[in-house]
């Protein structure tokens, strides 16, 4: 998967700017392009009657994150827990929990994209305290509690960078 702001970028043409993965794909790369937009998009509600919505289709989030099947599974389990005792507002307050994080992640990172000086701050600040880079990871991939997301990563980056020359 390709992702880029220029829609002329081919993967071709990506791949030139970095060898080593080109020499790695070799041979693994699809002739035929496709393409779609990538957008966040939350609904209000993702349960009625006897409908309940997984995955892309009860919201999504930017594909710049990575989170797609992840959220999907996590939805599907919290889904299946509510049917189970019956209860689809169990399912859509869960759905709201879940989505909550890599949503945050992903206007995070569009805002990085979007304002260069961000960015590069940003990443001067965590090429210096990697333990910040790896606080905010751990927390995109759920393997910290979503505390650690705001207090050893936003906060601590936000700090840094302020602080910083």
């Amino acid at each position: 998967m390709l992702l880029s702001r220029d829609r002329h970028q081919r993967i071709d043409t990506a791949l030139a700017e970095f060898p080593e993965l080109r020499n790695r794909l070799a041979g693994a790369v699809a002739d035929a392009e496709r393409g779609a937009l990538s957008v966040s998009l939350s609904l209000r509600h993702v349960a009625r009657g006897r409908v309940a919505l997984v995955g892309n289709s009860s919201g999504s989030v930017d594909a710049i994150t990575g989170e797609g099947l992840c959220l999907a599974f996590r939805q599907a389990a919290a889904l299946a827990e509510a049917l189970a005792v019956g209860d689809l507002g169990a399912y859509e307050a869960e759905h709201q929990r879940l989505f909550r994080r890599p949503a945050l992640m992903a206007r995070l990172m569009l805002a990085m994209d979007r304002f260069s000086a961000i960015r590069n701050r940003a990443l001067q600040v965590m090429s210096g305290q990697p333990a910040i880079f790896s606080n905010l990871l751990a927390a995109h991939v759920a393997e910290s509690p979503a505390a650690t997301l705001v207090m050893r990563g936003i906060v601590p980056l936000g700090f840094c960078m302020l602080a910083a020359k």
